[in-house]
């Protein structure tokens, strides 16, 4: 599909003078249609005009499509800059009235002992990550939702960042280690493989959506020299400021429930995820300090815990993630 699509449009094999017209109507600069290329016309979605414009790093046109010129920001640069915080809050507008974005799951089908977590907060430092889409016009563009282009952070990436804090939390260097760690087995699942008997474990992750999206400029300097290898790189990123919700849900294994040992998984997990957010950071470059959340959260959170079934889930609310940690910690001390 994408190579028909690309096959319809072909930004790159347009002569000089049409590319040079297609670049701003593309970008949404201007109104004015490229007067050799009126096929454009049939593109309304800004996320489709930039995908016929990532042609445009085989050309001549690349920084130009990518920035604009040196007095003037203009292409992918100034959409981001410009237009992006208001088309990603269509989207989500799209998403929430379909019914696509998680909420708190519902307790009152699960076993007992089930619990959920749920709080929005706010980027400290930006969020990067790598996206699945090949061909764009920037080298590193941020993961996004594939049908609505919402950057976020997939289920699986919850999942592997906190698994990696709770892994330094506990000192782990090998795989062996965790492998014998039954709290972490059941929490997580054991990795695929290493197992005949491989089980997903007991957390359930949710994507998380953010309302921006921004750029990072870096340039990497010759060790030697001193001067820039090959100029500033932009990195797409959710930028500081960017607001997303944390979902997570709990489900205990087993027919027998044992409250001192679901009520302890809920403190280490509560502990990992104030770590994660607040301090060791998620998505790339880490090290770096990017990744990293506000400890007060813009608004309360959610910590709900299913009760029996004759009984509604017990619900508490948390205004930062030092607080999560105390409830959490005074559930286990019960």
């Amino acid at each position: 599909m994408t190579h028909d699509f690309h096959a319809r449009f072909p930004f790159v094999l347009q002569d000089g003078i049409t590319q040079s017209l297609a670049v701003p109507w593309l970008a949404g600069e201007t109104n004015r249609l490229p007067p050799g290329w009126t096929d454009l016309a049939q593109i309304e979605d800004p996320v489709a005009r930039f995908d016929i414009l990532a042609q445009a790093i085989l050309t001549p046109h690349r920084e130009r499509a990518r920035s604009g010129t040196r007095t003037r920001s203009g292409g992918y640069r100034r959409w981001v800059e410009q237009e992006a915080q208001k088309f990603i809050a269509r989207r989500q507008a799209w998403m929430q009235r379909l019914g696509l974005e998680p909420a708190l799951p519902d307790l009152t089908r699960l076993p007992r002992g089930a619990w959920a977590i749920r709080f929005p907060f706010i980027l400290r430092t930006p969020y990067i990550s790598r996206d699945d889409q090949t061909f764009h016009l920037l080298d590193n563009p941020l993961k996004k939702e594939w049908v609505f282009k919402v950057p976020y952070v997939a289920a699986p990436g919850w999942k592997g960042a906190l698994r990696a804090t709770m892994r330094r939390m506990r000192g782990y260097d090998a795989p062996y280690q965790e492998a014998q760690d039954r709290q972490m087995v059941r929490l997580f699942g054991n990795v695929k493989g290493e197992d005949a008997t491989f089980a997903a474990g007991s957390l359930h992750f949710f994507p998380t959506f953010f309302d921006r999206l921004g750029l990072e400029v870096i340039n990497p300097h010759d060790r030697v020299k001193g001067v820039g290898e090959r100029g500033p790189i932009l990195f797409e990123c959710a930028p500081a400021g960017a607001q997303g919700t944390f979902t997570l849900l709990y489900v205990p294994l087993g027919v027998q429930v044992d409250d001192a040992e679901i009520a302890n998984d809920l403190a280490t997990v509560a502990s990992g995820i104030r770590r994660m957010l607040a301090d060791d950071g998620f998505g790339a470059k880490t090290s770096s300090g990017f990744g990293t959340a506000e400890e007060p959260l813009p608004d309360e959170g959610q910590l709900a815990i299913a009760a029996d079934s004759s009984q509604s889930p017990r619900q508490k609310t948390f205004r930062s993630l030092t607080e999560l940690v105390k409830q959490a910690a005074a559930q286990d001390a019960r």
